[in-house]
């Protein structure tokens, strides 16, 4: 029996093959299945050419059961999403199509389990008293997703933009702004952002020189860093007020991976109004391989 796990998220999508002992055949990544972002017709595309390349390096092109993950979605899909996607794509009578979140907290392996996102974007979500999934946050780039690589990036750069006019304090985002792309001079700035640097996953890649520049004790960049983990953090107590109990919390995304001074933040911040918490442990894919397997049990 094989089982294909899919983490969808904002940016790329990741593919996880196991067999029933949930050992792993195959991986694979590529472009995203987001079909709000991407266009169903892409995003259907995308999938295939992932299917493609199972295919061609494993030879199993039939799966017993399958579980996509998906940035696209609040919560488990209803059949006419589920087939506009998936019809004529997967060959397998055992799809689930739910939340990038569920498989998330399907990875922790616990009942009482809570997680909190920070990457391209950011939400947090766990299950209520009655084990249904609930989510906070979530809303996207225009709305929200405070705490996540691309509203941190956005500060920076803005940041960095009024400092190379003398506006604020002083601060290395000025230069690294600069640096980041590609120009000497300010006046060039415009034709890069408004022309070519136009792609949020782009934008996003610019949050790390402004951890770096936390880490280094930037007082700007320290204080981008602290305020967005302070309104992650208010996403997470508006998730709290909802679960009956003190859950178990993962966090995951590369702005926990990458960045401490954030993670630091946001645990310390939780410590007395959770069982635990730290990085998640297995990855979100795994999850979807789990739920795949659950559907044939």
């Amino acid at each position: 029996m094989f089982f294909l796990g899919i983490d969808g998220g904002g940016t790329k999508t990741t593919c996880l093959v196991c067999d029933e002992g949930l050992n792993e055949i195959f991986r694979t990544v590529g472009s995203s299945i987001n079909f709000y972002s991407e266009g169903l017709d892409t995003a259907r595309k995308n999938m295939k050419e992932m299917l493609g390349v199972i295919a061609e390096n494993t030879g199993i092109s039939h799966f017993d059961g399958v579980c996509i993950g998906s940035s696209a979605l609040f919560g488990k899909a209803d059949e006419k999403t589920k087939s506009d996607f998936c019809d004529g794509v997967f060959d397998c009578d055992n799809i689930i199509m739910d939340s990038d979140l569920f498989i998330a907290l399907k990875a922790m392996e616990k009942e009482n389990a809570a997680v909190v996102i920070a990457g391209t974007g950011s939400m947090a979500a766990g299950f209520n008293a009655d084990g249904e999934i609930i989510t906070k946050g979530g809303y996207g780039y225009l709305l929200g997703d405070e705490g996540s690589a691309y509203a941190i990036a956005l500060d920076g750069l803005k940041a960095g933009a009024k400092s190379l006019d003398g506006m604020d304090d002083l601060t290395v985002l000025g230069e690294k702004l600069l640096e980041f792309a590609g120009v000497s001079t300010k006046e060039e700035l415009i034709d890069v952002f408004y022309t070519h640097m136009t792609d949020r996953k782009k934008i996003a890649s610019f949050a790390p020189y402004v951890s770096r520049a936390a880490a280094d004790c930037d007082l700007t960049a320290m204080g981008i860093i602290s305020d967005h983990a302070k309104l992650l953090y208010k996403t997470v107590l508006a998730l709290f007020a909802e679960i009956p109990e003190k859950p178990h919390v993962a966090l995951y995304g590369g702005v926990f991976q990458n960045d401490e001074l954030f993670a630091t933040y946001i645990r310390l911040a939780l410590s007395d109004k959770c069982s635990s918490c730290k990085l998640l442990e297995k990855e979100p894919v795994y999850g979807a391989v789990i739920a795949a397997r659950e559907q044939c049990l």
